[in-house]
């Protein structure tokens, strides 16, 4: 599965999972609804989830996940900014009126709206209805705007992380509400199992004029500067529900702002006056109008620390939120397709246990899950191996300006990409194999920077590698105790189907460890390679006999040395198992800046083989000692 198409699922289902703290404290009322999110690469998988989620009760199944990338959306060269769209499913562009279809990929839109229509009849067939989760209002090409100028709207794009601007439409200009009621229209003709639409706004392609949070700053089409917010949103909302009605079907959408961090501002200053002008079935960040009861109830799911690994699941969560009793609407993500049965399994026994009052009932309760699947005598190994992954997650979370797996080794390539003291020395055919895949926008300084993750340089200088060290030292303990546990519990097993896969959960544990250590190796290098360069020292050409190693290069070697056996290890552990331990793209030719690629063990070598072909580069840094 490709977790990030959160960008994944935190992003995509963040108008069913975000509860906000701010809601009024009304009553849900509503019946239960129960929707479930879950990896389904083929339709035969889509399938086998649907019917087990609607044995556990579930009443919906989100149908927007493992999409093909739209890859003609990258539209400017080098401009890298549509990897962070071009996985959500636009109603403009996957079901384009007619005025729309010249500007969109009308071969990519049959295909994904095909995807939608055999998935909803797979819900038909089990008496389950879908949600369809995006981010909206969408990008659209810029040809678009070219042919309908009236109806560009906010510039969306994050302008350091871009190299073209990107504009939304307008969705105060009537045209623009048409196009989306026809948009509306052809997805309902096609798939009228979906009644729920969750968008995100003001993230990875999309946003509405003059909202504040935009990422270029406050900016939109100057006819509507004056009209207020709150009727902007709720006229593009309303909208869309009553293009649905006119056609026979009844819709409920949620609008939720990407939850801004603090040098952020908040897409809507006021929430509530957008609300009050909703009616039933229309909220926005989780607040159901027009009163602000809330939308959701809860929701259950791992906190998607751990991408790109797979397969190591987090119960204690999970068993804590799971709904028992009552009405509500609760969503339940169940992870990677490695993980998802154990999650099936994990919220059948949960639905038939007490809600934990605290924390001892909840571990109560896992442990005797635990039981379940390994008995008695091996439960207390089972439950320390998932305390233990918890805290290497929450460690984790210290370091999240979007999950630092995520962001570092995925996005910016820590995995693949070699260490060596003059990255911009590298030819061509050296970078070939990573260059292309980084999430850069500025030019060849700003790439040859292993810390310059999109502009954000949160783990920059001598204070962050500190940090990092220290965040990740407090991985270790816990990590090395889940290792332990998965060992022990393979030793135990009673049969060869239990051993392997123990043997499994010890090789993805140590495949995260492996990671972990990358993470911290590249911020150290490269603070240890800024400060020695800033110095401005020149080696000494002949040293003195006696001259020892100095400290610094002494640091940077030896860190150099540590991730190259790092890179040795995952390369080998990879190549252990036949079963994926790393998510990374079907074929080479869908590899993406989002997504590793699928010959992970030979770039592996190219990085070893790079750093060990540039060792002698040092020796133009430092003074080399003469013991």
């Amino acid at each position: 599965m490709n977790l990030i198409r959160a960008a994944s699922m935190a992003f995509l289902l963040a108008g069913l999972l975000l509860s906000p703290s701010n809601a009024a404290e009304q009553p849900d009322n509503k019946p239960r609804e129960l929707i479930f999110a879950f990896d389904s690469a083929d339709l035969k998988t889509f399938e086998k989830n649907a019917a087990e989620a609607a044995k556990l009760g579930a009443t919906h199944v989100v149908i927007t996940e493992n999409l093909p990338n739209a890859y003609w959306e990258f539209d400017v060269p080098d401009d890298p900014y549509p990897a962070w769209f071009m996985h959500h499913p636009s109603l403009l562009e996957v079901f384009p009126p007619k005025d729309v279809q010249p500007y969109v990929n009308k071969d990519y839109a049959e295909k994904v709206a095909g995807y939608f229509e055999e998935r909803c009849k797979i819900l038909r067939r089990h008496g389950l209805k879908a949600v369809y989760s995006s981010n909206e209002p969408h990008v659209l090409p810029e040809a678009f705007f070219t042919a309908y100028p009236a109806l560009r709207g906010p510039q969306i794009d994050q302008p350091n992380r871009s190299r073209s601007a990107r504009f939304a439409p307008c969705v105060d200009n009537p045209e623009t509400l048409r196009l989306y009621r026809e948009s509306m229209q052809l997805l309902l003709q096609r798939c009228p199992e979906i009644d729920l639409f969750t968008f995100v706004t003001t993230d990875a392609g999309s946003g509405f004029c003059w909202a504040p949070g935009l990422y270029p700053g406050k900016n939109g089409n100057t006819e509507c500067k004056d009209r207020p917010m709150a009727e902007r949103v709720s006229g593009f909302m309303t909208n869309l529900q009553q293009a649905a009605r006119a056609d026979g079907h009844e819709i409920e959408i949620s609008i939720n702002q990407i939850a801004p961090r603090q040098w952020m501002l908040p897409t809507f200053d006021s929430p509530m006056s957008i609300v009050r002008l909703l009616p039933r079935g229309l909220a926005v960040n989780g607040l159901e109008g027009p009163d602000g009861r809330r939308f959701i109830s809860g929701s259950a799911g791992g906190s998607g620390q751990f991408y790109p690994v797979l397969g190591i699941p987090q119960p204690i969560g999970f068993f804590k939120s799971v709904p028992r009793d009552g009405a509500g609407r609760y969503t339940v993500r169940l992870g990677d397709a490695a993980v998802t049965d154990f999650y099936f399994r994990l919220f059948e026994y949960a639905r038939k246990s007490p809600t934990p009052k605290n924390e001892m009932e909840t571990l109560s309760g896992v442990r005797a899950f635990g039981v379940s699947l390994v008995g008695e005598d091996h439960a207390d190994d089972l439950l320390s191996l998932w305390l233990a992954t918890d805290e290497v997650a929450r460690e984790l979370e210290e370091l999240d300006f979007g999950p630092v797996l995520k962001m570092g080794g995925v996005l910016t390539r820590w995995v693949t990409r070699p260490m060596v003291p003059f990255p911009e020395e590298l030819t061509a055919q050296e970078k070939s194999y990573y260059r292309r895949f980084l999430f850069q926008a500025k030019g060849e300084d700003q790439a040859d920077d292993l810390i310059d993750i999109q502009a954000m340089r949160m783990y920059e200088g001598w204070g962050a590698k500190i940090l990092v060290q220290h965040v990740i030292e407090g991985t270790d303990r816990p990590l090395r105790q889940a290792i332990a546990c998965a060992e022990r519990l393979r030793a135990a097993a009673k049969d060869d189907g239990s051993r392997r896969e123990w043997e499994l959960m010890g090789k993805r544990l140590e495949v995260l460890q492996c990671l972990i250590r990358t993470t911290d190796n590249m911020v150290s290098y490269q603070a240890q390679l800024d400060r020695v360069k800033s110095l401005g020292l020149k080696p000494e050409p002949n040293p003195v006999l006696g001259t020892q190693s100095g400290w610094d290069r002494t640091d940077l070697m030896q860190t150099a040395r540590t991730e190259i056996d790092n890179a040795v290890k995952l390369k080998a552990l990879l190549e252990s198992t036949q079963e994926p331990l790393i998510d990374t793209a079907p074929s080479a030719e869908e590899e993406s800046i989002m997504r590793l690629g699928p010959d992970l063990p030979a770039q592996l070598k190219r990085k070893i083989d790079t750093m060990n072909a540039h060792w002698e580069d040092y020796k133009r840094l430092f003074t080399t000692p003469n013991p």
